[in-house]
């Protein structure tokens, strides 16, 4: 750790403890904490899902492991739902000490335990119990990749988890839809500006998907809405898909890229936490991925899109088109 990182830590320490005001934190810790942390943590509709379907198991005598704890909420809605003990495991060192000062401050120090670490670099028997019960994680992004989420899972049912866990989401499904906006493709495309050509700088332009709040800009589904990836979080040995999505437009449009959500099953018995546009005050924005070049469709015609998954990411690129039979 460099030496700067360390009198952060001792700083963050003095902090919590009431010796310091908050204003001390350094502004290297302030900024590796993501703004979203606070977005989400208001995000009321997705804590009382969580809470619902972590309240829905039954948990006495059961260990826990929570995967990206963030303030510990979901780990101390565990412990209050009479959980055995709570291994919860945060990589940001800044987070995980003010995890468990606000875990002490609710009175659940006792039956949580903050790890600051990746969860792919826990051993069992040494950081944790061997055979955990119950997987809690939220890591997901709008893309539902890009977290960690996948590798996460995997490494626990491979080397933490009992072969009976329970797993907390536990499916997956993506929708997507053809989307037409000249706002969105400017998020991330630029040819001219006040006459000068700066088309050099779109060197610098994401290539996958990247969060977009649809509401915000005109837009349009110019297509049907497509599932197109579905996933059980207990069977699968692979997330890794290679195939095409063909889709029917609705109209005669331009198509500047493809918008895709999830959808993620919690617990059987209850509704699925999304970020389906249909959702204007979730956190979650949605996801998209803009075409290199913009093309027209006719109402009716079919659109491809192939696509890849890896455990990582997912990448989209425009297929042949089709006329519709």
């Amino acid at each position: 750790m460099e030496i700067s990182e360390d009198r952060d830590l001792y700083t963050a320490e003095l902090v919590l403890e009431g010796n310091l005001p908050s204003n001390t934190f350094s502004p290297n810790a302030i900024k590796s904490v993501p703004r979203w942390h606070f977005e989400m943590l208001n995000d009321h509709n997705r804590n009382i899902s969580f809470a619902n379907a972590i309240n829905s198991l039954d948990l006495t005598d059961k260990i826990v492991l929570d995967i990206g704890t963030g303030t510990g909420l979901l780990a101390m809605i565990a412990a209050k739902n009479n959980a055995k003990h709570v291994y919860t495991v945060e990589v940001n060192p800044y987070i995980a000490k003010t995890a468990q000062q606000i875990i002490k401050d609710n009175k659940l120090q006792d039956k949580i335990t903050v790890i600051n670490k990746l969860s792919t670099d826990l051993i069992p028997g040494v950081d944790l119990p061997k055979n955990i019960d119950i997987l809690i994680s939220e890591t997901v992004d709008c893309g539902f990749f890009g977290e960690g989420f996948v590798p996460a899972l995997q490494h626990a049912k491979q080397e933490l988890l009992a072969p009976d866990a329970i797993l907390l989401p536990c499916a997956v499904k993506l929708t997507a839809a053809l989307l037409s906006s000249d706002d969105v493709r400017n998020l991330n495309y630029v040819a001219t500006s006040l006459d000068f050509d700066v088309s050099l700088f779109n060197i610098f332009s994401t290539q996958g998907y990247f969060p977009v709040r649809l509401n915000s800009w005109e837009t349009s589904l110019v297509s049907d809405e497509v599932i197109f990836y579905q996933r059980d979080f207990v069977k699968p040995d692979s997330f890794d898909e290679n195939s095409r999505i063909d889709f029917t437009a609705t109209q005669d449009a331009t198509v500047d890229g493809i918008v895709f959500w999830f959808e993620l099953d919690l617990v059987e018995s209850q509704p699925p936490v999304t970020n389906n546009p249909a959702h204007k005050k979730n956190h979650w924005m949605q996801s998209v991925q803009i075409f290199e070049h913009a093309q027209t469709v006719s109402k009716g015609e079919r659109f491809s899109v192939n696509y890849k998954t890896g455990t990582l990411t997912i990448d989209f690129s425009p297929a042949n088109m089709l006329k519709h039979n």
